[in-house]
């Protein structure tokens, strides 16, 4: 019989919760990298440009990333129909999560990007106990409900107005919320890496079709503009750390090790990622330390802390009855 996430053995929590904590780490340096990226759109490319170098880096990210991984297949492998099944609705909600995130954070500022985005903690809870047809325990809702509001308080204090772009950043973080859901369910039917690979693919095809509507519309950039942008250093650089470290390895590790913990588990776990985007930013001199910084990374690690305890504690009594 299967062992389910709640009775995992704990050296494999462990295991996977440390695992996921390096995946959080990579992607926080991902906010350096894309903005590092969009400057470089910016210097080649001139203002009013940067959806055009998205989708380029983008392509860059996920197609690249496609042919790397199956590399790391057993050799002879086929990816089979239901990896590309499977594959295309993974692929779909990162697709569609980026995208929404793309919009709104072109008109709001990265306080509140932040703040709205972290709700998919809390839409990860909710989806988990209407799917599962009975209420969470009260250590991941608190612990859910604490993480949320660290991760939203990171970067300073989100003054709302419900606004388009608002609106278009909570729908980023339901579908990031049901994209963690997915990634349960798939990756414990298919193999983990044949999902990371056509994952990769789709988003990057779907990537590759938007890059070129782009540069249908009038006043687009060439596409000799285009490819000198991508043989550019302080473009090609960023997007390579990108989709080596926060595609190749930490989605790959995310589709690996997270089946092995509850998805409200890792999505508290994951919300570890906007104090690594801080970490990263004070390292490059794009942020400072704040009041807020210090308020939101304690109330993530209580979160965690609430969490990871109130399960142990459930453990000991499922085993001891």
């Amino acid at each position: 019989m299967e062992t389910s996430p709640a009775a995992a053995p704990p050296r494999s929590a462990w295991r996977a919760i440390t695992a996921l904590f390096f995946v959080t780490v990579i992607w926080g340096g991902t906010f350096v990298w894309m903005k590092q990226a969009l400057v470089a759109v910016d210097v080649h490319l001139g203002p009013g440009h940067a959806t055009t170098g998205i989708w380029l880096f983008m392509v860059l990210r996920f197609g690249l990333a496609a042919l790397c991984v199956p590399a790391m297949l057993p050799a002879g492998r086929r990816l089979s129909k239901e990896a590309w099944k499977g594959g295309f609705w993974i692929g779909a909600l990162l697709f569609g999560g980026f995208a929404l995130q793309m919009v709104g954070i072109e008109e709001i500022s990265p306080a509140v990007s932040a703040f709205l985005t972290s709700l998919y903690v809390l839409f990860t809870a909710i989806l988990t106990s209407s799917l599962q047809r009975r209420g969470l325990s009260p250590a991941l809702f608190f612990g859910a409900l604490l993480a949320t509001c660290g991760a939203g308080f990171i970067r300073g204090r989100p003054e709302l107005s419900l606004n388009a772009a608002e609106l278009a950043t909570v729908a980023c973080a339901l579908l990031f919320a049901i994209h963690i859901l997915a990634t349960d369910r798939i990756t414990k039917r298919v193999p983990p890496m044949a999902v990371s690979t056509t994952s990769f693919a789709w988003v990057g095809i779907g990537s590759l079709i938007l890059l070129a509507l782009s540069l249908r519309r009038e006043g687009a950039p060439t596409l000799g503009a285009i490819l000198e942008l991508s043989r550019s250093a302080d473009f090609a650089v960023p997007a390579l750390l990108s989709m080596a470290l926060a595609t190749v390895v930490a989605l790959s590790l995310m589709n690996q090790f997270q089946r092995e913990l509850d998805p409200v588990r890792a999505a508290i776990l994951y919300a570890f990622e906007p104090i690594w985007a801080a970490v990263f930013g004070l390292l490059y001199g794009t942020d400072k330390v704040t009041v807020y910084l210090w308020l939101g990374g304690g109330l993530l690690l209580a979160g965690n802390l609430v969490a990871e305890i109130g399960q142990r504690r459930g453990l000991q009594v499922a085993r001891a009855e």
